[in-house]
């Protein structure tokens, strides 16, 4: 698919918010001239070039696909943050058609524990 600009502008406030960066913050780790330079990709007045959007996809832990492609669906790599995680496995979780027991979910986050824990 095009690059949307204004599809790739939403996804970066989206991400910004949720990580809780300001745009100065991200100026800076870009090392842009300052937070306006930001702003105006944010906003969607300035493509987000190539190698900005490599950065960012560094500073998110995300495929650059994501933030460039307007067809994509939250291809993320897959991030889901310990208390985001801990609010889903409250909820009744299934796996292939059945529901796992709380033992399941206590090994289940043990395993994804150790996954990153070597990372």
């Amino acid at each position: 698919m095009l690059y949307d600009k204004l599809k790739t502008a939403s996804r970066l406030k989206e991400l910004r918010l949720e990580a809780g960066f300001t745009m100065e913050e991200l100026a800076k780790k870009m090392k842009l001239s300052g937070r306006s330079s930001y702003a105006m990709i944010e906003s969607g007045r300035t493509n987000l070039t190539t190698q900005n959007a490599y950065i960012l996809a560094k500073i998110y832990n995300i495929n650059v696909d994501y933030l460039l492609k307007s067809s994509i669906v939250n291809d993320k790599q897959v991030i889901i943050k310990p208390v985001q995680l801990e609010k889903e496995l409250e909820k009744e979780v299934t796996y292939n058609g059945k529901a796992l027991s709380n033992t399941d979910i206590i090994v289940l986050k043990a395993f994804l524990q150790g996954l990153t824990s070597s990372k």
